[in-house]
């Protein structure tokens, strides 16, 4: 699990609490988003065309750190608790080179995950929009970048 079980019944209370009615609450919570970003980074990972963005942050034992806050991003914009405090979107990914390819896999990946994880359709479709309401703080690379 990405984040200690305390923490993750933290976020449930506090989303119960201000927002019940929440995306975060409809999927299932912390416990539910901490289980789509383990798989959604297992996927990347075994992604031939992805992997070598992440390798480095695997082998300097950052991946956690990465997960966590993907955790706490995703359950800020999915209207739960904001306990999100990492780098703004253009400045964590201004280094990485990211092509449109490699963004659109990315979040190909991610949305898939959501959909076998059997997130709400409308769930979905507002994050997809949100993905690519977003692409322009990621993608610096242009076409045929190599990684």
């Amino acid at each position: 699990m990405t984040l200690d079980t305390a923490l993750l019944g933290q976020l449930d209370a506090e989303a119960q609490q201000e927002n019940p009615s929440s995306a975060f609450a409809a999927i299932g919570g912390a416990v539910a988003v901490s289980a789509v970003v383990e798989e959604f980074y297992t996927r990347l990972l075994l992604d031939p065309a992805l992997v070598d963005f992440f390798t480095p942050l695997v082998e300097s034992d950052g991946l956690s750190a990465l997960k966590r806050h993907q955790v706490l991003m995703l359950t800020k914009v999915l209207g739960g608790p904001d306990r999100y405090s990492g780098r703004d979107l253009r400045a964590a990914h201004a280094h990485l080179t990211i092509t449109d390819e490699a963004y659109r896999r990315v979040s190909l990946h991610l949305l898939t995950v959501m959909h076998d994880f059997k997130v709400p359709m409308d769930i979905l479709q507002a994050a997809d929009d949100i993905l690519r309401s977003v692409s322009s703080l990621i993608v610096t690379g242009a076409a045929g970048d190599a990684r």
